[in-house]
């Protein structure tokens, strides 16, 4: 139930590589099967180690080649589609369009789901392959399968939908090992939601909902209110092909049960944090629904395909890691140029020098960008503990204090107009103005006198915040 939403999965830390203990996989249920994959969250779909080569040809080491997009619909974004076709191009070492095979597993091999997912490959195109394993009557012999996968595809393409039913079928056929010499061919490995976080170490995901399953649009017309909010996210085990971090896919979303995606992230992350059998540390890699993480030669790019699910702010990709005393989770935008490729661990390392240098959690300094850096929490949740400039020059771009708590969109949208003036009669002016239209003005409270920082860069201002009363 919802009491468990803090809940984190626990699985089998050892590689599943050699895969001998292999059963059969198949749900002919098409409604209501989170009872029946339920007790099957821990199981291992390791197939690689995350964040290593998958192989080494000619003293040349071999990595994914991912695209993964925080929601299904966000590939057809113009910035994300285009450099999925470029990346099959460059494999290609020609202009030829790539050849598209669609894995709608996740999806249950719905036709509409098919349809709307190839839409924009067919429009300019692309020939397209549909690889039906979601049921035994219609899935290839393994052969027929590698020479889809392996030998013909130079896109693979995966659905959202149910990660955890997909991953298990997968792996009972043998096609996550065919993904996987795939990926050592060069063939790009693309998808959103379910086909995004697959290829992490682990992913955040909504497979227990009642309705994520064939036909969840019926399941749903015969729930009550109650039983649609009665189910927990869980984090699960990837395919270990992609950076190895915990994947929040929709991260600027809340769930059908009501609940924050990135929340319940936070919790995952400190409940793994204080189990005394985990040694090291995970990070969470959250994608906003039109933005994408870009994998190549082992390192990271992000692209944004437009604004954040709640419609304000550009959506990117943001690291989740667990403060020092274990005792909260910071959440701070990737900021990354154009042309910057890191690997996770320089992210990371870039997000965690940025809390270090904090010299005062009550400070937050701002550059040009707030705008952007501000809004990546607004309107998911009531805390925000990291907000970092995208202007990766500004050394001193860096926090608002986990102290400081913002309940609803309009006192967060006063406080980013606060932040771009530069004088306490500005931003006064602004206070006074935004209480003669909000009756919940008692929410916000502001120092008395706002300091003012010296800068040679005009575009700098700091405000001290006290405590927003919730």
């Amino acid at each position: 139930n919802n009491n468990n939403n803090n809940k984190i999965v626990d699985y089998d830390a050892e590689l599943n590589d050699s895969h001998s203990s292999r059963n059969s996989f198949e749900i002919e249920e098409d409604y209501a099967i989170h009872d029946i994959i339920k007790p099957l969250v821990k199981t291992n779909f390791r197939i690689a180690t995350p964040g290593q080569p998958i192989a080494v040809e000619d003293d040349r080491v071999v990595f994914p080649r991912i695209v993964a997009v925080g929601s299904g619909n966000g590939i057809h974004l113009s910035p994300i589609f285009d450099k999925v076709i470029a990346m099959t191009q460059q494999q290609k070492g020609n202009a030829k369009l790539p050849k598209v095979v669609y894995i709608g597993t996740p999806f249950f091999d719905r036709d509409d789901k098919y349809e709307s997912g190839t839409s924009t490959f067919r429009k300019i195109g692309c020939r397209c392959k549909r690889l039906m394993v979601a049921k035994d009557c219609t899935t290839p012999s393994y052969d027929e399968m590698r020479r889809i996968v392996v030998d013909w595809a130079d896109l693979i393409f995966v659905s959202g939908g149910n990660s955890l039913f997909a991953m298990l079928r997968w792996q009972s056929i043998g096609l996550d090992l065919l993904l996987k010499e795939a990926a050592t061919k060069g063939t790009v490995l693309c998808g959103g939601s379910a086909g995004c976080g697959c290829w992490f170490d682990s992913m955040q995901t909504d497979s227990l909902k009642p309705e994520a399953c064939k036909y969840g649009e019926q399941v749903l017309e015969q729930l009550t209110a109650e039983q649609r909010l009665d189910w927990s996210f869980v984090r699960i085990r990837g395919l270990g092909l992609g950076p190895n971090v915990f994947c929040i896919p929709h991260v600027d979303t809340v769930g059908s049960n009501h609940v924050a995606r990135v929340d319940i992230a936070k919790r995952m992350l400190l409940e793994h944090s204080m189990n005394d059998d985990e040694n090291a540390p995970i990070y969470g890699l959250g994608i906003d629904e039109k933005a994408a993480m870009v994998y190549e030669h082992g390192k990271i790019n992000i692209i944004s395909g437009g604004y954040r699910h709640d419609g304000i702010g550009e959506a990117t990709c943001y690291v989740l890691f667990v403060t020092e005393l274990r005792n909260d989770v910071v959440v701070t935008p990737v900021s990354l140029g154009t042309d910057e490729w890191l690997t996770m661990e320089e992210i990371v390392e870039r997000a965690v020098r940025s809390v270090e240098a904090v010299q005062n959690p009550m400070d937050l300094i701002v550059s040009e960008d707030v705008t952007n850096a501000c809004r990546h929490r607004r309107g998911c949740s009531g805390n925000i503990e990291m907000i970092v400039s995208t202007n990766t020059s500004d050394d001193n771009a860096l926090l608002l204090s986990s102290s400081s708590s913002f309940v609803d969109t309009t006192e967060l949208g006063l406080f980013e107009r606060l932040v771009l003036n530069t004088t306490t009669t500005t931003i006064t002016e602004s206070m006074d103005a935004s209480r003669a239209n909000n009756n919940n003005s008692e929410d916000i409270c502001l120092p008395t006198d706002v300091p003012k920082r010296s800068s040679s860069l005009d575009r700098l201002v700091a405000v001290g915040l006290s405590s927003v009363v919730e």
